[in-house]
């Protein structure tokens, strides 16, 4: 497109260099007999070129990235490090408030949150011994109820078959033994009293019988015992530890629902830690809210507060625009949006910078019309690489629809309309000729010309209401 642009500026030139003596000379030449007298007209000529159509539009310059900063939290400001046409980048703090007392509660938050902290660990500490020891007792109590009502049972069966025999064989042997040692003793005596036995050794024999008659007594109690099975007050004894084991364990295990009020000790200490988690956050968040932030990159528009100023939730505090994101928000008749499409060409130009055009192209356009002025939203981009363009300026574009090259194109001064249509009066030997022309693409000043003219025509653009066909003229300088 560039190319393109260069190329007709080029023939424009050309053009016009070669046409004011090709004209004058066409001018000058006169038939045999011709006067010089004629109506005094002004012409111009018909040229080869390029002819875009084109929408007009008009809007304003808007930026896509710009926002209006202000404070999240009432405080004094303390610093303001930026002034108007400085250049931030995203995340930058732009405005300091003061932070004295926030810091305060940031601290006290996390000294409540660590006291939160370590009555939780103690309840936790506190639960698992518990249960450690609950359940210690539980099992103990279990073994001793156990053990008790094994000996209850067994003193009421009384003695077993196997006791009784042998309870029963410790007798006989005893008895065996006895007798023996009674034999022996007797044999003893005898030997003693022949003299053929020491006081010693009598001594020791007797010792042996005596041993194994104790041995035959308490084997024959022992069998008494057996058989007679346990007392009453045995019984009753045995059956009174039972029940205290019961009762133990009964004690133990209630014991152990009460670890079921340290789990909800433990769920309580959590909660309060969780309290003292969303305190402290919260109030770590106040003190970051403190410093205010630009959440883009771009430059600062406004600056509307300075240091010892109060700052108040919602009022504006520093506006920060992109100027590289500038799009010219033009609108567009129903009649013409049919003709506009995404990527088309614009020319645009600012009221503000009446020198200077922009190159631009259509990057959106909006799916519905304004009830009342029937026109759409068109975003056309913008190349600002300088920075020139500023939001808030009045834009006028021009949107090229349709393009047609190597056309011909005239003068928009050198129409007339008459009965017929259009027409153009070209100036052949200082003689007006009528030619009627069938025209295409127009801009403000020129106009495609599809039949009825060719490229180096001399066509009349002021003076035509008093002319006719073959009227003479005479061209002023």
């Amino acid at each position: 497109m560039k190319r393109y642009a260069l190329f007709g500026i080029v023939v424009l030139v050309i053009g016009a260099v070669i046409a004011k003596p090709m004209i004058s000379r066409i001018l000058k030449r006169k038939a045999p007999g011709q006067e010089t007298a004629g109506i005094s007209v002004r012409v111009g000529c018909a040229r080869t070129g390029a002819m875009t159509s084109v929408v007009e539009v008009s809007g304003d310059i808007k930026a896509l990235k710009s926002t209006v900063l202000s404070a999240k939290i009432p405080g004094r400001v303390v610093a303001v490090p930026y002034r108007e046409g400085d250049f931030i980048r995203a995340g930058t703090v732009v405005v300091r408030q003061d932070t004295s007392d926030l810091g305060d509660q940031a601290r006290q938050s996390e000294a409540a949150l660590l006291a939160t902290k370590s009555r939780l660990s103690q309840a936790v500490t506190s639960a698992s011994l518990s249960d450690t020891q609950t359940e210690a007792q539980v099992a103990q109590a279990k073994a001793a109820l156990d053990a008790a009502k094994a000996h209850l049972q067994m003193l009421k069966k009384g003695a077993r078959s196997q006791e009784l025999a042998t309870a029963e064989n410790a007798v006989t042997s005893a008895k065996a033994n006895f007798e023996n040692a009674k034999i022996n003793l007797e044999r003893m005596r005898d030997l003693y009293a022949q003299g053929a036995l020491s006081k010693q050794q009598m001594d020791l024999v007797q010792m042996q019988y005596d041993i194994a008659s104790a041995q035959y007594d308490t084997a024959k109690q022992q069998l008494s015992l057996v058989k007679a099975g346990a007392r009453e007050e045995e019984i009753e004894a045995a059956q009174k530890q039972a029940d205290q084991a019961e009762e133990a364990l009964r004690i133990a295990k209630a014991n152990r629902a009460q670890n079921a009020l340290r789990q909800e000790d433990i769920k309580s200490a959590k909660a309060g830690v969780a309290q003292a988690e969303a305190a402290l956050a919260y109030a770590r968040q106040q003190l970051a809210n403190a410093c205010i932030r630009t959440p883009i990159a771009g430059t600062v528009s406004k600056r509307l507060t300075e240091p010892g100023q109060m700052a108040n939730p919602g009022v504006p505090l520093i506006e920060v625009v992109a100027l590289d994101t500038i799009y010219f928000e033009a609108t567009v008749s129903e009649i013409d949006i049919g003709k506009v499409k995404i990527g088309q060409p614009v020319e645009v130009t600012v009221d503000a910078l009446p020198s200077r055009k922009f190159r631009g192209s259509v990057q959106k356009i909006l799916p519905t019309a304004d009830p009342k002025s029937r026109h759409f939203t068109v975003r056309i981009e913008v190349f600002n690489r300088t920075g020139d363009l500023r939001p808030g300026m009045f834009a006028r574009g021009g949107i090229e629809v349709a393009r047609h090259e190597d056309t011909v194109i005239i003068p928009k001064d050198a129409l007339i309309s008459n009965g017929r249509g259009r027409a153009v009066y070209a100036v052949i030997s200082s003689t007006a000729r009528l030619r009627p022309v069938m025209t295409g693409f127009e801009t403000r000043e020129e106009a495609e010309a599809l039949s009825g003219v060719s490229a180096g025509d001399i066509l009349v653009v002021v003076g035509q209401d008093k002319l006719a066909d073959g009227v003479k003229v005479n061209v002023a300088d």
